[in-house]
């Protein structure tokens, strides 16, 4: 839905910026009348999605950003495992190169 929200012929109006450290959060206003909210963490981690309020764009991104550290130990722990795939994997002679 929120691809069909993008469209426009005039720019969105920026509602507001906050930067801490490194996490960013953009809130424009769109055409449609919804709102768009960009959120990036201190790893530079981001997302973006459209809400009808600019309450909700804001606990969105507070909700976000309080799970930064969740996600990150989800990503390191992916990590992980693909090394741990891949070092099974030349150990069985195969190679994926």
């Amino acid at each position: 839905m929120c691809a069909n929200l993008l469209g426009g012929s005039t720019p969105p109006t920026l509602l507001k910026i906050t930067i801490m450290n490194k996490e960013k959060t953009i809130i424009k206003a769109l055409d449609s009348g919804w709102y768009k909210v960009e959120v990036t963490d201190k790893y530079g981690d981001w997302t973006s999605v459209c809400e009808e309020t600019v309450d909700d764009c804001q606990a969105f991104a507070k909700e976000w950003l309080n799970n930064t550290e969740r996600r990150k130990a989800s990503g390191d722990s992916w990590g992980e495992c693909v090394k741990e795939m891949i070092k099974n994997d030349r150990e069985a002679g195969r190679s994926w190169e």
